[in-house]
């Protein structure tokens, strides 16, 4: 019996190893991040995504991190306002340039993970600004303690690479790293197989319409390949509660988790600003004392760390948010206009 283990393990070996090869062959490449400055793939695509980094224009490349308000997939890219910003920077000719660049890192469900990730990347290719638009639900108690596999995006993809691993905060890694996470990130990259459960979601979303939703696949909420295909059945819609807003809570390791994404952000060595983003105002309720706690600790960390603050949490008319923090078009449109102020002082020195 013990001699027929070396067979069925080299058997095994060779199985796994055509599987692979079909796999590199068949399937198609992943997918880039780059359309009409968005991600609709949450960052996939990496070289292609993070190109203009090094590439744009010198001085007038602007990175803007954010959550969902700036992802906005509620719209086209051209109507979000990290777009619109791009467009008044260039109309106006701030600096006397007309070759400003935007780009808009952002993607729904952010958290201070892929925000740590994205600093050490920007500290190994800076850029000629920064703007971090944040909010206290990107540093949720419920996000502390938890792996890589939590985040929607697969920016943790990135801390398989030596060099920004190197960099992460080690209290980082001891709160969120876990090995069974970075093997899997570290596949990822490495082995075409694992992307075949990501094909077969896509796949299936084609021909039954909206079973991401029914049956929600962990970390593939999703859709990675634009596949063509005939749909099998039409798409059942599901109930949705109407209004609400998730709730998060913000407390201590939150602090913690602010304070490592600031670090990242200084260590850059760039311009950088801090925006305390807009939202609706909020009722004396859980999520007034949670944003006013965020802010508390925003304020001292940002002084103490030579980053400007700019608090936009009440800069925008309540009836022109989708919910608490998403905008409707005249307020992207506001948005852009006022960062567009705020940045040609700083061209001008203006204070």
């Amino acid at each position: 019996m013990k001699r027929r283990w070396p067979w069925v393990i080299l058997i095994a070996g060779i199985v796994l190893g055509l599987c692979e090869v079909l796999a590199r062959r068949l399937l198609p490449d992943v997918p880039g991040s780059l359309e009409e400055n968005r991600n609709p793939f949450r960052f996939r695509g990496w070289p292609e995504f993070i190109r203009d980094v090094g590439h744009g224009p010198k001085g007038a490349t602007v990175v803007l991190i954010s959550n969902s308000q700036a992802y906005a997939g509620e719209y086209l890219g051209r109507q979000t306002y990290p777009a619109r910003l791009e467009a008044l920077l260039n109309e106006r000719r701030v600096g006397g340039r007309s070759d400003w660049q935007v780009l808009n890192w952002s993607s729904d469900g952010m958290t201070s993970i892929e925000y740590v990730l994205l600093a050490r990347y920007l500290q190994l290719h800076p850029p000629s600004r920064i703007l971090a638009v944040t909010g206290f639900a990107d540093y949720s108690l419920e996000h502390a303690n938890r792996g890589f596999l939590h985040c929607r995006t697969d920016l943790p993809r990135l801390a398989s690479r030596p060099a920004i691993l190197r960099g992460l905060p080690r209290s980082f890694l001891r709160r969120h790293g876990r090995i069974e996470d970075g093997l899997a990130y570290a596949m990822y990259d490495r082995v075409a197989l694992y992307r075949l459960k990501e094909y077969l979601w896509s796949w299936l979303d084609i021909r039954l319409p909206g079973i991401h939703s029914t049956f929600y696949a962990p970390a593939v909420n999703y859709r990675p390949w634009q596949l063509k295909g005939r749909a099998w059945l039409p798409e059942m819609p599901l109930p949705r509660a109407e209004g609400g807003d998730i709730q998060f809570t913000y407390d201590g390791p939150s602090r913690d988790m602010l304070a490592e994404y600031l670090d990242g952000l200084k260590k850059t060595g760039v311009p950088a600003v801090i925006v305390a983003q807009p939202r609706r105002a909020l009722a004396h309720d859980a999520r007034a004392q949670w944003d006013e706690a965020f802010i508390r600790d925003l304020a001292p960390q940002a002084e103490a760390r030579g980053l400007p603050l700019w608090d936009l949490r009440d800069a925008l008319p309540d009836d022109e948010f989708l919910t608490s923090s998403h905008l409707k078009p005249p307020n992207h449109e506001r948005l852009a206009g006022l960062l567009c102020d705020r940045i040609a002082a700083l061209e001008t020195g203006s204070p």
